[in-house]
């Protein structure tokens, strides 16, 4: 079967011979001598000659699409569009003279004289054309005799009549004697042949008997009786037919089919076990071979949408008028719609129709090509957007932006993948997640590793975001929330929930995420609770501050981590930062250790001791974060001390002016190129300043 570098070796050279067989038959040789493939591939790969001659020669002799010829001394291999090239037979076997002349179900004999006879009379010097009786009655040279359809009726065959020729037709000179000189019937020898009887076959075909009638207008010879003798005639003996040969069919050469396959990973697969232990096994490694493949043909006779694939020639094709038509629509309906929306009340068809799933696929596959539209849609529910719909979630944060802020979540520092089995990943039907402030404010929650296993994955390779349906059945509303999945360093999110939030819910509630029979559909509960008052920080956009507010609720609220003035009192001197700041973890971090850490030091030498749970808190209220991330930024940042005596207490002492400029010469110095977090634990970014009030 040979190796993998081998199997490699001739797949490129295949795909080489069909690019130069394009245009061939499916079933045509396609040759090429080695050399000229030893000098294509040594220069495209700059191999020794004489190496990669022999390796080819190898490899391709162990492979089944190729056969090795020798002419003249040069080497060439020969394949085709099909595979393995099967020379062409050109022994005829079963042709139309013989299929003619010895039919497999001859005709009986009442039917056989409408046919033209092929026997010949044993005569030398004259050869007429034999005209059969049939045509004879057609042009009128033969009157039908009465007698012949009595005989016919009584005997139940059809008897050819012998009529005596005009008198008017020349005939053939001496040594021909023509047949009405008044001879006597005695006397006239009358050549005739009688028909070998056809043996049936075993399967009960019927005996048809041939019978060939001498015409009266043929000429005869005559001989001369001797005077008072009388003649006996020998009967003749029947002449047997020559029975033809059949020859056997050729058989086509046959090839030894491979049953071993070989995955590119060099995994070793038996073709002969059954499809279901195949695909049990091996069924994604196989796909996704499956669709390189299709993807590497250069002639592109199958697309694909997603998992879903087509034949080229039968997508049907849409104008820009029909492109302009769905566009419209969108926008008049203005949000995303469904293919089948776009199906029944743009193209007006229906899922009875023979065509729909054909003209389905072509509109997912042609609006994907398409710039001005954006496919939003999960499996099972393809959704589409297009340009100059109403943004999901608003404009407060750029999408930008908030990747990198939740870039914690693919870098190693998410709380939930602890509470997650990846056995069991695709078994989670709800997902239970507590409000944070910015969650809360912003309407968003971080795409952690227990909503990616809850929500769909995305569809297409190059798919950014998608538009989910959430039901509110406690307020009997729904919402429209995008999902952003994670792209390279940057994290995911959900957005969309601002309203709902605001309206019915506040930090630290617990909300459930569940998931419906219907793909792109999910509900979203939360525990109710009786009324309750608070003064809950909250966020005035326009003067860009943070304060204290009266706020009635009626949902279900941790008390350790509601952001209320009775518990933080000095959550309203946090800094705003513009969201470009906010990435700044280590910066974010030491402004809130500054602003809502107790000082236990003096004036001169200020220090600040903080819980972990405030600082979970207060850090959420100008970016998210996960406890994990702050342990380890916390740990890596050289201003906090843990406590020894009390666990998740930390100390944190700012650094003076003169500390942040010898550190800054000491990172010129020690300057390293940088790395992503999710190699080694987060650094201490230097600024130049501190943080004041007059700041604002």
């Amino acid at each position: 079967m040979g190796t993998v570098e081998q199997h490699d070796l001739a797949d490129e050279i295949y795909q080489l011979l069909i690019a130069q067989g394009t245009l061939f038959a499916l079933h045509a040789p396609i040759r090429q001598t080695l050399t000229n493939l030893t000098e294509f591939l040594a220069l495209r790969y700059q191999y020794d000659h004489t190496t990669l001659a022999a390796a080819i020669e190898v490899a391709l002799e162990a492979d089944p699409r190729f056969t090795r010829e020798e002419v003249t001394g040069e080497v060439r291999f020969v394949t085709s569009r099909h595979g393995a090239y099967m020379p062409r037979d050109d022994v005829d076997t079963h042709s139309f003279r013989q299929r003619l002349h010895e039919p497999d179900h001859p005709l009986p004999v009442d039917d056989i004289s409408v046919v033209v006879s092929t026997s010949r009379p044993a005569i030398t010097s004259v050869e007429p054309v034999y005209i059969s009786d049939y045509w004879q009655v057609q042009v009128g040279m033969t009157p039908v005799e009465d007698g012949g359809d009595e005989d016919e009726a009584a005997t139940g065959q059809f008897v050819a009549p012998i009529h005596e020729p005009d008198a008017s037709i020349d005939l053939v000179s001496s040594p021909v004697v023509p047949f009405d000189e008044g001879l006597p019937t005695a006397n006239v020898v009358t050549l005739a042949e009688t028909e070998p009887a056809i043996t049936a076959q075993a399967t009960g075909q019927q005996e048809a008997v041939e019978t060939e009638v001498l015409r009266p207008d043929m000429p005869q010879t005559v001989v001369e009786p001797v005077e008072g003798e009388t003649i006996a005639h020998a009967p003749v003996a029947p002449v047997t037919p020559v029975p033809s040969v059949q020859m056997p069919p050729a058989g086509r050469q046959t090839v030894e089919r491979a049953t071993i396959f070989t995955l590119p990973d060099g995994t070793m697969i038996d073709l002969r076990q059954p499809s279901e232990a195949l695909l049990a096994e091996h069924g994604s490694a196989m796909a996704q071979l499956l669709a390189d493949k299709i993807e590497q043909d250069p002639l592109r006779r199958i697309v694909s949408f997603g998992r879903y694939y087509f034949p080229e020639a039968n997508v049907v094709n849409l104008g820009k008028n029909d492109l302009r038509k769905i566009r419209e629509y969108m926008l008049e309906r203005n949000e995303p719609l469904l293919d089948a929306e776009l199906i029944n009340d743009v193209f007006y068809h229906n899922a009875r129709q023979a065509d729909y799933e054909g003209l389905r696929f072509s509109i997912n596959y042609r609006l994907h090509r398409e710039k001005d539209f954006e496919f939003v849609g999960v499996e099972g529910a393809n959704l589409w957007s297009t340009r100059g719909l109403p943004v999901i979630g608003g404009k407060r944060i750029k999408a930008a932006e908030m990747g990198q802020i939740t870039s914690y979540l693919v870098e190693g520092f998410d709380d939930s993948r602890d509470s997650i089995d990846e056995e069991t990943a695709t078994e989670v039907t709800s997902v239970t997640h507590q409000l944070t402030f910015f969650e809360w404010e912003y309407g968003i929650i971080p795409l952690d590793a227990a909503l990616a296993a809850l929500l769909p994955g995305p569809v297409l390779p190059d798919q950014r975001s998608a538009v989910l349906r959430f039901d509110l059945p406690q307020r009997y509303s729904q919402v429209l929330v995008e999902v952003r999945y994670p792209t390279g360093n940057r994290g995911g999110w959900l957005q969309g929930f601002e309203e709902f939030f605001h309206e019915h819910l506040v930090p630290s509630a617990l909300v459930t995420l569940t998931r419906t029979d219907e793909p792109g559909i999910f509900t979203l509960t939360y525990e109710e609770g009786n009324e309750s008052d608070e003064r809950i920080l909250t966020f005035d956009e326009k003067k860009n501050k943070l304060g204290f507010n009266n706020v009635t609720f009626y949902c279900a609220i941790d008390e350790d981590l509601l952001p209320s003035q009775s518990r933080l009192g000095r959550l309203n001197r946090l800094k705003a930062f513009p969201m470009g700041e906010r990435r700044k973890a280590e910066m974010i971090l030491e402004h809130v250790a500054e602003v809502i850490g107790e000082q236990v030091g003096t004036r001169a030498e200020p220090k600040y001791a903080i819980t972990l749970d405030d600082f979970f808190v207060a850090y959420n209220v100008l970016r998210p974060a996960s406890k994990r991330l702050l342990r380890s930024l916390i740990e890596h940042s050289p201003g906090f001390v843990a406590d020894e005596t009390t666990p998740d207490l930390f100390t944190y002492v700012p650094m003076t002016g003169t500390d942040v400029e010898a550190n800054e010469d000491e990172d010129e110095e020690q300057r390293e190129p940088e790395v992503s977090r999710a190699d080694v634990p987060p650094t201490r970014r230097r600024y130049g300043g501190r943080y004041d009030e007059d700041d604002e």
